[in-house]
């Protein structure tokens, strides 16, 4: 009710100037009020259209349209001031003359402005004329210019005397290019409304699809009717230049009505029976459209900040070109879900601590149980070399210097066997083939113990490659063995280490036949 109101006063301001108008004309065609009624007259017409434009400029949403739409108001406004100073103001024929030359700027260029306004209908708003259309603006520019220097050619307008302006403008008769200045305008008339009524197929427009058509026939029919000089129409409607621009814009306030052309009208009544808790406040927080669903306690957070409300309503702003626009969303069911997950994320690190403790006590079980089977391991493969240590150490107590002397050689022996082993056994773990500097590192050491018990031993290494772990672990234990048997009576031992061979070199007491039977392949 309060969009039909609005359009209501609309209709009633706009047909209240126009009836006052053309009861100005008839003031002025009896000679009454003198020239008054002229001016007032021709006041109420640019007040109209200037209203028109500025109200096209509020509505129209189709950027290329607008366009249009501000250069066709701004042409009816030059039309209507040229024509206000050619019989209002100016006295001289030669200037009232090229003031009715001018006229044909805005008739030449107001169709081509519609021509475009219809192509433009039905297409989306990043849509562009193609460049052979925008190759027409050629047509009447050509037109424009050739009725421009009339007085040079006289190929628009031919005046009686044969010079332009003597005795008067009034006495002429029309040429072949103003023939063509016509064919151009009807052209482009039928262009338009043809291409209006193919487009019109918005449902629920009914019979007012029509409306630009009628207006556009009017429109042709009056040209017509005034061109061949008919009687009625030249008392009743005789201002030609206000009757074409009052249809014109009638023809395009009607295809905004049609919504052919689109607009944002209604869209202030839209915007207040929406659901949704919106509003819309200057930069200063005064609102200026409120939604029903919003209350009147809602506020603006400013700069696009957010708001939640105890009750769980978000209120949240943007900016737009008058301030701000403000909404409200229930954002309740978010927060109890937020507040749920929250709730779950904190269990599952109190779950995640607890797996990762179990984890670390699983892990230590694991080393533990792995540091118990290698200690078994080696305990069972050096078993008898401890027991004899503890057995030399129980032996030093109470025995004599020259005694404890040699128990201790035997134990640095044993020891730095038991070190050499446990190191090949760690080492063949991880590698299959050991390095020549672990082997050296080896026997090296295993020499070093020999010499310092007091018996001659050496070493040479002529290898050129890795040797297998396994491999090296048997030739130590093979020398283990040698020295266990001839501890007593070893006077000499000799290793000489290659890739394919071991060569033991030793002097002793004791008999090795069974060592070499045995343990050397």
């Amino acid at each position: 009710m309060k969009r039909n109101t609005r359009q209501l006063c609309l209709m009633i301001l706009v047909f209240g100037i126009i009836t006052g108008a053309y009861a100005c004309r008839f003031l002025a065609m009896y000679d009454i009020g003198g020239s008054n009624p002229s001016y007032v007259r021709a006041a109420l017409y640019l007040l109209l259209f200037v209203l028109w434009g500025y109200s096209l400029d509020q509505r129209i949403i189709q950027k290329p349209v607008l366009h249009c739409l501000r250069l066709m108001a701004a042409l009816i406004l030059i039309w209507m001031i040229l024509r206000t100073f050619k019989y209002e103001i100016v006295t001289d024929l030669t200037v009232a003359r090229y003031l009715w030359y001018l006229y044909y700027l805005p008739m030449l260029f107001i169709p081509l402005l519609g021509v475009y306004v219809a192509m433009y209908m039905g297409k989306p708003e990043s849509y562009r004329l193609p460049a052979k259309s925008r190759i027409l603006a050629v047509i009447p520019t050509l037109l424009f210019l050739a009725v421009i220097t009339n007085d040079l050619h006289q190929r628009v307008f031919v005046f009686k005397s044969g010079i332009p302006g003597v005795p008067d403008n009034e006495v002429y008769s029309h040429r072949l290019l103003y023939f063509a200045c016509l064919g151009w305008m009807v052209v482009c008339m039928l262009f338009t409304i043809i291409h209006l009524l193919r487009q019109s197929r918005i449902p629920g427009i009914g019979r007012r699809r029509m409306m630009p058509f009628i207006l556009g026939c009017v429109m042709l029919l009056y040209g017509l009717l005034y061109l061949v000089d008919f009687p009625k129409v030249r008392f009743m409607f005789g201002d030609m230049n206000v009757m074409f621009c009052l249809l014109y814009a009638a023809i395009y306030e009607s295809c905004i009505h049609c919504r052919m052309i689109q607009s944002n009208t209604g869209y202030v009544g839209l915007f207040e029976a929406i659901t949704l808790v919106s509003c819309i406040v200057d930069r200063n927080g005064h609102v200026l459209l409120r939604s029903k669903a919003a209350g009147e306690d809602m506020v603006c957070p400013q700069e696009g900040q957010t708001m939640i409300s105890p009750d769980g309503i978000r209120i949240s702003s943007a900016p737009i070109k008058v301030g701000y626009t403000v909404w409200g969303d229930n954002v309740r069911q978010l927060m109890e879900l937020r507040t749920k997950l929250n709730e779950n994320k904190v269990k599952m690190e109190i779950n995640k601590k607890k797996l990762q403790n179990a984890y670390l006590v699983q892990k230590e079980l694991y080393e533990l149980a792995e540091k118990n089977r290698i200690y078994d391991e080696l305990e069972a493969k050096h078993g008898k070399q401890t027991d004899r240590i503890c057995e030399l150490l129980e032996l030093c107590k109470g025995a004599a210097s020259d005694e404890i002397h040699t128990y201790m050689k035997e134990i640095m022996l044993i020891g730095t066997y038991i070190k050499r082993s446990a190191n090949l056994y760690f080492l063949g773990q991880e590698y299959e083939f050991l390095p020549q500097q672990e082997i050296r590192l080896t026997f090296d050491e295993a020499v070093r113990a020999l010499n310092t018990c007091g018996m001659e031993c050496g070493v040479a290494y002529q290898m050129t490659r890795p040797m297998r772990t396994s491999e090296v672990t048997r030739l130590l234990e093979l020398v283990k063995i040698v020295v266990g048997m001839t501890r007593d009576g070893l006077y000499s031992l000799f290793l000489s280490l290659a890739d394919s061979e071991m060569n033991l070199s030793v002097e002793c007491v004791a008999d090795l036949s069974e060592v070499k039977r045995n343990a050397v392949n």
